[in-house]
């Protein structure tokens, strides 16, 4: 059994693929598997997937049916995977080196169900042009994250003999399901450990990092509504806090060099 199942969902994703994959080839800590789930792709990313997965045992090839979305994908690969830990890395997203060596010794030390790390900001050529998401070396707790989702996708990972199995919900249309999932997993009480550490680099188009931000609020609004069950003014105040620091993360521009 794998110390840690890497779940990662690929979609028309040929471009980054490979650099994805290599970033976790190069990880200093073995004993992973990796759980790499295409969603019917139109491009070439089903082959290249299929080629990477003859370069290494632990790296495990899966075809979905039919194309159904990033949360369900993802669920394909939970299902799946064997380790005691989970993580999450997006077929354009990137891993520093020491990644899972630094998350796994530091859970293990903190006996914790849920960690979650600092990133940086690319755009699509590799380029850094916003200052690193930090979160900080704290415990953060349900209500913590109500207030302010800190968590990147990226640098999460639960521990599955702890909060057991936790799945993405697909009603959500993709937009924020990992959220809820992490809401989920604090939900009863348990208690998430920031590593303050930066660890991965998350991959946004630059005219992406702050487009259709109308309909994110919505969605964002809507989840804590219905799924979170909150009154509906603090769910309008929660999600107003949740735009604005969205903002501000993407407009703290690096400064030139």
């Amino acid at each position: 059994m794998p110390k840690v199942s890497v779940v990662m969902p690929a979609y028309n994703a040929v471009s980054f693929l490979e650099e994805s994959v290599q970033s976790l080839l190069k990880q200093s800590f073995a004993d992973w598997e990796l759980l790499l789930v295409d969603d019917c792709s139109k491009d070439q990313t089903a082959d290249l997937a299929k080629k990477l997965s003859r370069l290494d045992v632990r790296i495990n090839f899966i075809q979905k049916d039919k194309n159904s979305g990033s949360a369900d994908t993802r669920n394909t690969g939970i299902k799946l995977a064997k380790g005691e830990y989970i993580a999450f890395l997006d077929a354009d997203d990137l891993w520093e080196p020491n990644f899972l060596e630094s998350m796994v010794d530091f859970m293990d030390k903190k006996k914790s169900p849920f960690s979650f790390a600092s990133y940086r900001i690319i755009d699509e050529f590799g380029v850094e042009f916003c200052e690193p998401f930090m979160v900080k070396n704290t415990q953060y707790s349900y209500k913590d994250l109500l207030y302010y989702n800190r968590v990147g996708l990226l640098t999460a990972m639960y521990h599955v003999p702890s909060v057991g199995k936790k799945y993405f919900d697909p009603s959500l249309k993709s937009l924020r399901d990992d959220y809820a999932l992490w809401l989920d997993i604090l939900r009863g009480g348990k208690i998430a450990y920031g590593n303050s550490n930066i660890m991965a680099k998350y991959r946004v188009r630059r005219g992406a990092a702050t487009s259709n931000k109308k309909k994110v609020m919505i969605a964002h609004f809507r989840m804590l509504k219905n799924r979170e069950k909150l009154p509906v003014l603090y769910a309008i105040f929660l999600t107003f806090v949740h735009g604005l620091k969205g903002i501000r993360k993407y407009r703290n521009l690096k400064s030139a060099h």
